[in-house]
């Protein structure tokens, strides 16, 4: 036997994860990394997030006052919210999370009809005609593998589509992830699968639900592209996602970006918050707001001042205000309208069941317990 044989290990591959940052908490901008973004994207970035920011209060208050059914606030994530959007053209495939009001707004549609979804009326699910949006994904992680279908088809189809598909940082440890990224890796999919990492996957922290260094680092797995944002900084999500929706078009296949950002607010309206956070770490965050870091920017450029962002804060409360006025303009749906476009022929349990909801509805107008409900809508076998 040859007791000289030596094999050492050998490197085969290695890799980095970069982070990219372009504006300091002060708005000043590093010149160094090039960006190509015009006056007129900059302050209609400032609108698009002051109106978010504004909206995202006034429903967070709705709720409470039992004048919207839940609601999930996005405060602190506007950034994420509305700029990648404003990367993709509107025969671009866009998918979000049910935390993505924002992304809507931003592709077009008003508000009265997230309002309406929340209140949980299909009438909420309207979005503009030229859009490819895809409904909200409730269930964590289930729409990645359709983000991943649709890119597939975008590219079958040869019409330099691309598809934005929104996860957060849990859905990134889910067994979807891991489906949707290995197809999109070996197909070369024009998909960009968007982490944001908001610091919290409901109640539990980054930290206890991975223990990478960086979500980023799992497109390494995958062999696609991997960056980390600073999701807080504006200018930085644009460059990172132009440039991902570039590379997908030229065919150079999907990333991963995962963008930094923090869940200023609750859960969703059912939740608190301080069961497991601290307020000095809220109030760590809230330093780093994206709103006030792009204004501060846009001030040293000359294209705001204090008067014309306040203008802004103003106009969008109006807006919102008639928003409001629009979605409580609409009657309420018919309960029975759940049963509608679910079956070609509906099973003997449903058809007892709505039978029974029917007659309890007309038993409750017939009290005086219930306003008459409109006719219900859709067809039931």
């Amino acid at each position: 036997m040859d007791n000289d044989l030596q094999m050492p290990l050998k490197t085969v591959a290695e890799f980095k994860i970069q982070r990219l940052e372009l504006l300091d908490s002060e708005g000043r901008l590093d010149a160094s990394i090039p960006l190509d973004i015009s006056d007129e994207t900059l302050l209609r970035m400032h609108r698009l997030m002051t109106e978010l920011r504004v909206y995202d209060e006034k429903a967070f208050k709705l709720q409470r006052q039992g004048r919207l059914g839940t609601y999930p606030q996005i405060l602190g994530q506007e950034a994420t919210q509305v700029v990648p959007p404003l990367c993709l053209k509107s025969a671009d495939w866009l998918i979000p999370t049910y935390r993505g009001q924002g992304t809507y707004f931003a592709r077009g549609q008003k508000l009265r009809y997230n309002l309406l979804y929340w209140a949980g009326d299909d009438k909420g699910v309207n979005f503009p005609e030229e859009n490819n949006d895809l409904i909200f994904s409730i269930p964590v992680g289930a729409h990645l593998t359709q983000a991943a279908g649709l890119a597939w088809g975008a590219k079958l189809a040869k019409n330099g589509g691309v598809a934005l598909c929104y996860l957060g940082d849990g859905a990134s440890s889910k067994g979807d992830f891991h489906e949707a990224l290995t197809f999109a890796g070996v197909m070369k999919l024009p998909v960009i699968f968007l982490i944001e990492n908001n610091q919290y996957a409901i109640s539990l922290p980054r930290e206890r639900q991975c223990a990478a260094r960086t979500l980023a680092q799992k497109a390494l797995g995958y062999g696609v592209f991997g960056l980390q944002v600073d999701g807080n900084d504006p200018l930085a999500v644009y460059k990172a996602v132009s440039d991902a929706v570039a590379r997908a078009r030229a065919g150079e296949g999907p990333s991963v970006l995962e963008c930094e950002t923090y869940r200023v607010g609750h859960h969703t309206t059912a939740d608190d918050a301080a069961r497991y956070r601290s307020e000095a770490e809220v109030e760590g965050w809230k330093a780093r707001d994206p709103l006030e870091r792009l204004r501060k920017h846009l001030y040293s450029r000359g294209l705001l001042d204090e008067a014309r962002a306040a203008a802004a804060v103003r106009e969008a409360e109006a807006m919102v205000v008639e928003e409001i006025r629009a979605y409580e303009s609409f009657p309420p749906p018919n309960p029975l309208d759940m049963f509608s476009h679910n079956y070609a022929a509906a099973p003997w349990a449903l058809v007892e069941q709505r039978a029974e909801l029917e007659a309890l509805l007309k038993d409750k107008f017939r009290r005086k317990e219930m306003e008459e409900p409109p006719p219900a809508e859709g067809r039931f076998p």
